[in-house]
């Protein structure tokens, strides 16, 4: 088990403060903390996420000219080219824009690249085999902020090119018809952390008020696509993406999508009580497997289903290649944390460089982020065949690794991503110095400390306020993820009334007591904690609360995240 720093937040905060927000807003003072913890500046929006308070997606560079090029496309039987990336970013991003413009009468395809075969972004080959196809208006998707040489070359094959992207921007940017891209340099648009989909549902609002068609129906068909795709890529969910996703998630609950209701018929998923969570964890893993294991046009074409039969056999094949994915993560992960066991020099190293033949590179990213999460350490995965390499990496708080590979950049072919994950290319022979290069950045702005992973306790709730009344309270904070996580507490002092151990001792399933009260708990991937448990123990536990429906009765329990003894 990897230890933890546990850090209180609600402590910190003026109980005027803290009163003033109740007082104000009618909320409970518990929400009042986790407001102030989040550092949550308009409470009224937060609490009140309406689409009233989407931006005029107009002050975004470039879109009047985007809107002005894609109209006059589709008036004159252009063919234009939707490039998305294999992710699930890109994925709902193609589908979306697709489905628009197919549905106003845009000849219009779409082309994702192999992440095998090709990798991440344009190339000038697939420039070739789209410029074959006679298009005349290439928009990438989710891509496309790096591709400066490969732009240049799709000009010069006859296309006008519109980059819609969220990544970071280089120095030299390419020089397209326009760009869409909050984070390039002079954009006015007030809000920068919208995903690759956010981006393109800005495009789909301009087009929408440039035809003067009614926005309501933009809402109704797309805002489901968009949250997806938006809680997929882990965007923090403040701003606009909370708006976004709130409404998106309302959506789903009797979506008109027919590869989405296909998708959450086979993973077993209920419409209506889908959260963040259940497309976090159930649906966009099934919708990347395309993209991991083979052809991300399956994803697509699900989610452009027009018949009921035709969404159910892809959402089959995406359930397929998620169960094959699954073993290969775990195949992989185990021979990953062999290499490091066995070479003590890792032991010292701050950023994990790990090596491997033929590894699948479409999911050595998952495995990067598990070892990240089990070592405190950023992590970097390198598949490689025929004297290349192949990488994926991810990151901590505090250290940037999008900023770490630019500093590293005389050793690598390629990169791209955000400060707290990338991709890469990498000549084998070059490995060895990128690993040395990297980590030699890395001891200037880490130090060990930053190794031990923090728990932010929101706030302390004592046992007798465990139950429903707290628990729907908090609901109204909702959609919990990036930028608004499940808030935690932490309660001290607790008696193990009884525990057990369940699915062949990998979760732990706990009663805890105290001050005449008593709460179920569970820690999930939490088995191992039981080896220093025993019946009558007095612990300190972090957990979130959660209101389980269990054959229609619900009740809440504790969610474990970490437990210590009282002593």
């Amino acid at each position: 088990m990897l230890k933890k720093k546990w850090t209180l937040l609600g402590k910190e905060h003026d109980r005027e403060k803290i009163m003033e927000i109740k007082d104000a807003y009618g909320l409970a003072p518990i929400l009042a903390v986790v407001l102030l913890n989040r550092g949550i500046d308009n409470v009224e929006e937060f609490i009140h996420p309406e689409i009233e308070l989407l931006r005029d997606p107009f002050l975004m560079k470039g879109m009047d000219v985007a809107a002005e090029r894609i109209l006059r496309a589709q008036n004159a039987g252009e063919h234009i080219t939707v490039y998305g990336d294999y992710d699930v970013d890109g994925i709902t991003s193609t589908a979306a824009l697709v489905k628009f413009l197919q549905t106003h009468g845009a000849e219009v395809d779409y082309y994702i690249p192999d992440r095998l075969e090709e990798g991440y972004g344009l190339s000038c080959d697939a420039i070739d085999t789209i410029a074959a196809r006679g298009t005349k208006l290439l928009i990438t998707v989710d891509c496309g902020i790096t591709a400066v040489d490969e732009i240049n070359y799709a000009k010069e094959c006859g296309m006008d090119v519109i980059v819609t992207d969220h990544h970071e921007c280089k120095d030299a940017l390419p020089s397209a018809l326009c760009i869409l891209n909050p984070k390039q340099p002079d954009c006015p648009y007030p809000f920068q952390k919208l995903a690759g989909v956010g981006v393109v549902f800005k495009l789909l609002e301009a087009l929408t008020i440039q035809m003067k068609f009614h926005k309501q129906e933009l809402l109704d068909e797309y805002l489901d696509l968009i949250a997806v795709g938006t809680v997929a890529d882990v965007m923090p969910l403040v701003g606009e993406n909370r708006i976004i996703v709130k409404k998106g998630l309302a959506l789903l609950k009797y979506t008109s999508n027919k590869g989405l209701r296909a998708l959450m018929a086979q993973a077993q998923v209920d419409p209506a009580a889908v959260t963040a969570g259940t497309i976090g964890f159930i649906l966009a893993p099934r919708i990347n497997a395309a993209g991991r294991m083979g052809d991300p046009g399956s994803a697509v074409e699900m989610l452009l289903a027009r018949d009921e039969k035709t969404a159910e056999r892809y959402a089959e094949l995406l359930d397929e290649e998620n169960r094959a994915r699954q073993q290969a993560e775990q195949d992989i992960l185990e021979d990953a944390l062999r290499i490091l066991s066995e070479d003590a020099s890792m032991e010292n190293d701050y950023v994990l460089v790990i090596s491997g033949e033929g590894w699948h590179h479409g999911i050595i990213g998952i495995v990067a982020s598990k070892i990240s999460e089990q070592t405190g350490k950023p992590c970097i995965l390198i598949s490689t065949t025929d004297g290349m390499g192949k990488g994926s990496g991810r990151s901590i708080k505090g250290f940037n690794l999008f900023r770490a590979l630019e500093l590293c950049g005389e050793d690598l072919t390629k990169f791209g991503g955000h400060e707290l994950a990338a991709g890469l290319s990498i000549a084998e022979e070059k490995i060895k110095s990128f690993r040395e290069h990297i980590n030699t950045h890395a001891r200037t702005v880490l130090s060990e400390d930053d190794f031990i992973p923090s728990i932010h306790i929101d706030s302390e709730l004592p046992i007798p306020y465990i139950n429903m009344n707290t628990a729907e309270k908090l609901s109204i904070l909702e959609p919990y993820g990036m930028g608004n996580p499940n808030p935690l507490f932490m309660a001290r002092g607790l008696s193990v009334a009884s525990m057990r151990l369940l699915s062949e001792g990998k979760h732990l399933k706990l009663t805890l007591s105290g001050e005449g009260y008593s709460a179920d708990a569970i820690g999930f991937g939490m088995g191992e904690y039981a080896e220093f448990l025993s019946q009558g123990d007095f612990v300190d536990v972090v957990f979130h609360l959660d209101i389980n429906n269990f054959r229609g009765e619900r009740h809440v329990q504790m969610i474990l995240k970490d437990i210590r003894s009282s002593n």
